[in-house]
């Protein structure tokens, strides 16, 4: 958690809208779904390509809370509101092994479309799932209001 919250202080000022992703795995090749933190709002956003919310992984939100009010505190933030999680309506995965692949897709299409309000956010299921790796580091070194955590 110290080295999320690390990185959350030396990513900006954290006073404008932007979007923090953690690819969040469930653990032993488990499953993978994204978070996306809006630090500023505190507004959590969670995707994933199955059925059901984030209360299947009290870990990461517990951790994930944590280190959202730890970075605050140390911004000495004053605002006491609490964190909202939403959960996003996304593509869903017809099988057991996409999960990874649908993760990069939502945050290439995120910042492609250059989407900070991402409940607003429509997915067309009809979209080409070609996905280049390079196109998502690109993205992520020309526009500095999205960080990828790993």
């Amino acid at each position: 958690m110290n080295e999320l919250v690390d990185r959350f202080m030396v990513a900006g000022d954290n006073t404008t809208p932007s979007l923090y992703f953690l690819p969040f795995n469930s653990g032993n090749g488990g499953h993978w779904v994204l978070v996306a933190m809006d630090l500023s709002r505190l507004m959590v956003y969670y995707l994933d390509s199955l059925p059901g919310n984030w209360s299947k992984y009290p870990s990461m939100k517990k951790t994930v809370d944590a280190a959202i009010l730890k970075f605050r505190s140390k911004k000495n933030y004053r605002n006491r509101k609490d964190i909202t999680w939403v959960r996003v309506q996304c593509p869903q995965q017809n099988n057991s092994i996409d999960c990874g692949f649908f993760v990069f897709r939502f945050m290439r299409d995120i910042i492609a479309l250059n989407r900070i309000d991402i409940p607003k956010m429509v997915w067309n299921n009809n979209l080409g799932f070609i996905l280049i790796l390079s196109d998502i580091s690109s993205n992520l070194l020309l526009n500095h209001e999205y960080v990828l955590f790993s």
